[in-house]
């Protein structure tokens, strides 16, 4: 069996000549004998009405239904919160402002009381003492309130309300003697009575600070014991830091000198003047 040559037109490999097959046909459709598929219309499209041989054409637009309500943003407590504060603050200052403007029916009639002054230490005498301050009650003390009409119950109180004082203060020590008196006794050029002996002892108790009235009967540093004695309450160690004292104040010999305070031991040794 012979190879026919490469590249024959009459032969294709197996031998037989090109062309002996037919190619196979394709039907064909006649035209206009089937209807093209219809489209169908997509959801929620109204029907259209479709004419006898025509191809189906497609509808109006589909427009979209009511769109839900868009929500609202959710907003943070701040802004309540924040109007609150304001609310508050407006009506506080309103509240003060009245208050100031008009004022209150309970304290319109209401006066301050006044402070009270503060209280001021003794400041030392320069003869070694001490002496109240300027201003200050000249006794040293809160006033008694008034006196009996009658002089001698008159001395009796201030006797008794200066006993404390002696008693605390003075016993056993060393001070200024300004005066003494007794009823009856003529010296100075009077007689000297219980009115007398009142009115000399309330002077010198504005004269001088500290002074109290002491009855001689009642120490056993005086001999006599019937006399009224005014002395000046500020303490000394000595006799003579007390005639100092006397004599810083102007107090001549036979006004002032120095006595010794005490209800016991005698009377021996418990005067001396200049």
């Amino acid at each position: 069996m012979s190879v026919p040559p490469q590249g024959d037109p009459q032969h294709n490999g197996w031998n037989q000549p090109q062309g002996h097959w037919p190619a196979p046909q394709q039907p064909q459709q006649p035209q206009g004998h089937w209807p093209a598929p219809q489209q169908q219309p997509p959801a929620g499209y109204p029907p259209h009405a479709q004419q006898p041989g025509q191809p189906y054409t497609v509808g109006p637009p589909y427009t979209a239904g009511p769109q839900p309500p868009q929500q609202r943003r959710k907003r943070g407590p701040w802004p309540v919160i924040l109007g609150i504060v304001l609310v508050l603050a407006l009506g506080g200052g309103i509240g003060w402002g009245a208050i100031q403007l008009f004022g209150s029916d309970d304290d319109s009639d209401a006066t301050a009381a006044p402070s009270a002054p503060p209280s001021a230490a003794p400041t030392e005498d320069p003869t070694g003492g001490e002496t109240s301050d300027e201003g200050a009650d000249p006794t040293g003390e809160a006033s008694d309130g008034a006196l009996p009409d009658d002089p001698a119950e008159a001395l009796r109180q201030r006797i008794d309300t200066d006993a404390s004082a002696v008693a605390a203060d003075i016993e056993g020590s060393w001070v200024p003697q300004l005066s003494s008196k007794k009823v009856g006794l003529e010296a100075e050029g009077r007689t000297w009575d219980e009115q007398a002996i009142l009115d000399e002892h309330e002077r010198l108790r504005e004269e001088h600070p500290r002074v109290k009235l002491l009855w001689s009967g009642d120490y056993a540093s005086f001999k006599s014991k019937d006399f009224y004695v005014t002395i000046v309450g500020i303490t000394f160690d000595d006799p003579d830091q007390a005639l100092a004292w006397c004599g810083s104040h102007g107090l001549d010999a036979d006004s002032c000198y120095a006595k010794k305070i005490s209800t016991t031991g005698g009377h021996d040794g418990t005067t001396k003047t200049r």
